[in-house]
């Protein structure tokens, strides 16, 4: 049975993997093998570890100008 994850609970394990030294390709498919294909991709895993490498460990989404 797959279970489905909010937005701030998979932001949550993306944070949690990069503090245990995973890369996004890793993380990216213990995600969709846990939770369902299609629940992480690759290309957003990479931005937050990004965010989180640079110390920002907010699981919000950035506020947008416009």
């Amino acid at each position: 049975m797959e279970m489905m994850l909010d937005t701030k609970q998979i932001r949550a394990i993306f944070l949690f993997e990069f503090k245990m030294g995973c890369k996004a390709v890793e993380t990216t498919r213990n995600i969709n093998n846990a939770f369902g294909p299609g629940t992480a991709n690759e290309c957003t895993v990479e931005w937050w570890f990004k965010k989180s490498g640079k110390g920002d460990e907010s699981l919000e989404d950035e506020e947008c100008s416009g």
